[in-house]
């Protein structure tokens, strides 16, 4: 396969961005994958470790200088376990570093930078989201988000950012929603019990995505020209319920569900505000030409087959 030119996936190692890593591989990019901690990724030709926080901003030139890629794209950050300062380092500081680093290049590569839909405020139930839905994060990890999102819109860049919707599929990192479940029924299954599963009340009705879908999303911005803002999702709301369901039967593990409000001792993920959540794709398949075409049944499957592994440090 003709080599389509090279990709640098900062967050490589995550969920998200092993999956990012394998869709340019399988698209005939050369892959470059960087992560705070060394690991091997699949489909990365080359893996670098650096801590783009805790960098010397020379350090992320150099890198950038030393592999001359085509395309970078910023998958890097975490939120679990942070607090609202720290999601603002983890976020913001790196994608300052990122910019910075690529704007001193004499010719600087395309950004992909991986914004989030909680930027937006909540939608009524029953209308899309689209991207000209008005701004409003409710928490902080949609605060923090959108502050690097406004920075890479500022910048000047040959950037266009994905607002990602939920995405689901093999390596879901365990502090989710899907991969507690999915953690608690590997678990009762080795002891050969029931599981027992409390989750905050299952409500919501939300936009998935088979993450692999994402990978291929992010393969279409790096090709195409457009810039600004564009929404990722598969354009269906899921009743949450019905997505813990279906992944219980589909284990075959037998399993007792408690919702629990967080107030009374119930778990809280960063998207809880969204009670209802559905992408309008229109502009993506316009601007991208992508779409979502695998299913979240499909995505579900793999997630279980795969098992569950550590989340990577990314």
């Amino acid at each position: 396969m003709e080599n389509a030119g090279r990709a640098m996936v900062f967050g490589g190692t995550g969920f998200v961005g092993r999956h990012i890593c394998a869709a340019f591989a399988h698209h005939g990019w050369d892959v470059v994958a960087v992560s705070r901690r060394p690991a091997q990724v699949s489909g990365a030709r080359t893996a670098v470790a650096l801590d783009v926080v805790r960098a010397a901003p020379a350090d992320v030139g150099r890198l950038l200088a030393d592999h001359g890629p085509d395309v970078v794209v910023n998958a890097a950050g975490s939120y679990w376990g942070l607090d609202e300062e720290g999601m603002r380092a983890s976020f913001g500081t790196l994608t300052a570093r990122l910019l910075a680093a690529l704007a001193a290049r004499p010719a600087p590569a395309r950004l992909v930078h991986l914004g989030t839909v909680m930027e937006h405020a909540p939608t009524p139930r029953g209308q899309a989201l689209t991207e000209r839905s008005p701004l409003g994060p409710t928490g902080a990890y949609g605060r923090a988000k959108l502050a690097a999102t406004r920075a890479v819109l500022d910048s000047g860049l040959d950037a266009l950012v994905l607002r990602l919707t939920n995405s689901v599929g093999p390596g879901v990192h365990r502090q989710s929603l899907v991969g507690k479940v999915a953690q608690a029924l590997h678990q009762a299954r080795e002891a050969g019990t029931r599981a027992e599963i409390t989750l905050a009340p299952l409500r919501a009705e939300r936009d998935y995505l088979d993450v692999r879908d994402l990978g291929d999303a992010v393969v279409a911005a790096a090709s195409a020209t457009a810039r600004g803002v564009v929404n990722i999702g598969s354009g269906h709301a899921y009743p949450v319920r019905d997505l813990v369901g279906d992944l219980v039967r589909l284990s075959g593990v037998p399993a007792r569900i408690t919702e629990r409000e967080p107030g009374a001792g119930g778990p809280v993920a960063p998207g809880a505000a969204a009670e209802w959540l559905r992408v309008d794709p229109a502009t993506a398949r316009e601007l991208l030409g992508w779409a979502a075409r695998r299913t979240l049944s499909g995505a579900l499957a793999d997630l279980w087959a795969a098992g569950l592994r550590a989340p990577a440090g990314v």
